[in-house]
């Protein structure tokens, strides 16, 4: 545990592109170096991607499309800067995701989903993020839940906007079921070149976070933290504190560390890479439930 009064920077790690449909993404978690923080195994860095609102298009699918296939053992949350994308699922969900929603998918036994863009409602961009069920909770039964921006905590402090997620965060909760204790919140710093933006957070000291800056440099304690790279924080302090010379945007992301086993094995969480082959061949096989009226 730190006995530092504020969270400072453990490791920084740049995202690693990498391919996906399409398109290119670019991926801060899992990796070598660092294979979770908390609950978080996979957080993905999308976009802009797409035309303008409004601007016509030839009528084939974006490249940004991802078609139906399936995951278990965790939970997957969409959430948008800009743009629309409309979400389907093996439970019959349809729902379009706006800016600043929380759409949290929870796969437990199985579930099967695709996204697909709205093109016609501008350049999509934004982060997709996995959570790790409890291994006692990994063979629940599958669900959707969407939250609509104005039902989050959403509030401004010092020199940053804030979007709570899920979880708790400077004390407040989001009305969002997650399985494990965790952080997950959208923060926006309002630096000029004039006047530092800068903000103080109580963050709860045993849980493990990171931040990801989407757009813009932030600073933690003198550090910087460029767009795309992730900072992985020390542990044990009850204190955030940020800065930016610039606008940027960041996610906050982290929880209580994950009980073993936790195992990534494909699009599935697991507790051992045989359970996690024996789900593939279960997909491969065709034993996953469909997806409602979308080709796989």
């Amino acid at each position: 545990m730190s006995s530092n009064p504020v969270r400072r920077i453990a490791r920084l790690l740049p995202a690693k592109e990498a391919p996906l449909a399409g398109i290119t993404v670019y991926r801060a978690l899992p990796r070598r170096e660092l294979r979770r923080i908390g609950p978080f195994v996979f957080l993905d860095h999308f976009g802009p991607f797409g035309h303008a609102a409004g601007e016509p298009d030839d009528g084939t699918p974006p490249p940004d499309t991802v078609g139906a296939h399936p995951h278990a053992g965790l939970q997957t949350v969409t959430y948008l800067f800009s743009g629309a994308i409309d979400h389907r699922d093996s439970l019959g969900t349809v729902q379009r995701i706006h800016p600043g929603a929380a759409n949290w998918m929870t796969a437990g036994a199985g579930i099967v989903h695709g996204e697909f863009p709205a093109a016609a409602l501008g350049p999509r961009h934004g982060i997709q993020a996995w959570v790790a069920l409890p291994p006692d909770q990994r063979g629940i039964a599958p669900a959707f839940e969407h939250v609509d921006a104005e039902r989050l905590p959403h509030w401004t402090k010092d020199s940053a906007t804030l979007r709570l997620l899920a979880g708790s965060l400077d004390g407040k909760t989001a009305p969002v079921r997650t399985y494990s204790p965790l952080t997950y919140a959208d923060i926006a710093l309002a630096g000029t070149a004039g006047a530092v933006g800068t903000v103080k957070l109580a963050v709860a000291p045993d849980h493990q976070l990171a931040i990801y800056v989407a757009e813009g440099t932030v600073r933690l304690g003198g550090a910087p933290v460029a767009a795309r790279e992730l900072a992985h924080l020390e542990d044990g302090a009850a204190t955030l504190e940020l800065a930016s010379d610039g606008p940027a945007r960041l996610m906050l992301l982290g929880g209580a560390p994950m009980p073993e086993p936790t195992v990534i094995w494909w699009n599935f969480v697991t507790d051992s890479v045989a359970s996690g082959k024996a789900l593939q061949a279960r997909w491969e096989a065709g034993g996953f439930p469909a997806l409602p009226d979308v080709a796989a």
